[in-house]
């Protein structure tokens, strides 16, 4: 069975939603109706009850450009250098300074390697090319956000992540990353004259993390509309692997993380959010680059990463 699942996953899931990482999947309990999706990192909101968008905060970004691009150059400098270490995934310390929920899968992988005796696979993070930050000039209260698209060297394809710093805390983590699909590109988003992004409003992003978690959850989703107002694009990328993934290989998901996102230049929205099967022992990850044109609720499918 383990074998099997590994060779559906390489040869149908590698192509469909990329950048995936393989390890043996625990078995997952049932999937006969959506769970219920809770906050993994402060600032989300509960699935239930979307928060409001914060109002916008007066005075000086406390974020600004310069800033999160030499966060960001810290962060890998930082990653690059835990890797190095054969037992880094299995120090709790050291992930929870750099990993949020949506990378502590990272770990998972690393540690099944290890227990295989296999040699290390971790590459580090070498930022090549052109290096593209969004940073919202309005903050949540709860903290900072800034994502980053760039090309690592060794990768064909340009990545998105985002970061995010709580209050109080002195470094960001990595909240969620992945791989653009081919032939896709980032929306070009909304910048004032400072360079500053529009942020996008959380209750949206909330929205879409809740319709993805609704469709994947759902062994029936035919439905064309979905169940939140917006509903994914019958291109989508997601209704394409959904059909193979949910064979064998699925375990619901029971959370998702934040949805950090901009407003585009044409008025409409790009988010970056992930889906958790357990957010205290990751085994299952699907992070997704989402973008909603200006005027429409159907949910293009701009980058995506899954992981079991």
């Amino acid at each position: 069975m383990r074998k099997a699942r590994k060779a559906l996953s390489v040869a149908v899931l590698a192509v469909i939603l990329t950048g995936c990482g393989l390890v043996p999947p625990l078995s997952g309990r049932p999937a006969d109706t959506p769970a219920a999706a809770s906050p993994s990192r402060p600032g989300a909101t509960p699935a239930t009850t979307p928060a409001p968008t914060p109002e916008p905060s007066s005075g000086a970004p406390r974020l600004t450009p310069a800033a999160a691009e030499e966060a960001a150059a810290s962060w890998v400098a930082a990653y690059n250098k835990m890797i190095k270490k054969r037992r880094w995934a299995y120090d709790p310390d050291a992930m929870s300074r750099l990993l949020g929920e949506a990378a502590l899968h990272e770990a998972v992988i690393d540690r099944a390697h290890q227990e295989e005796d296999k040699k290390r696979v971790r590459k580090p993070i070498r930022l090549t090319g052109r290096q593209t930050y969004y940073v919202p000039r309005e903050q949540p209260p709860g903290g900072e956000w800034f994502m980053l698209q760039a090309t690592y060297r060794g990768e064909d394809r340009p990545h998105i992540l985002s970061f995010w710093r709580e209050a109080g805390t002195p470094s960001f983590v990595l909240a969620g990353k992945s791989p653009l699909h081919y032939g896709e590109r980032v929306p070009e988003p909304r910048r004032d004259s400072g360079g500053y992004v529009t942020a996008a409003p959380r209750t949206v992003g909330t929205l879409l993390a809740l319709e993805y978690q609704t469709f994947w959850n759902s062994p029936k989703h035919t439905s064309p509309a979905g169940v939140t107002g917006y509903r994914l694009a019958k291109d989508n990328y997601s209704r394409r692997a959904f059909p193979q993934v949910y064979k064998g290989l699925y375990a619901p998901y029971r959370s998702f993380t934040p949805a950090y996102g901009f407003v585009t230049r044409n008025g409409g929205s790009f988010y970056l959010f992930s889906l958790l099967n357990n957010p205290q022992q990751v085994t299952q990850v699907l992070t997704v680059g989402a973008f909603v044109p200006r005027g429409r609720k159907t949910i293009d499918e701009i980058a995506g990463d899954w992981y079991a």
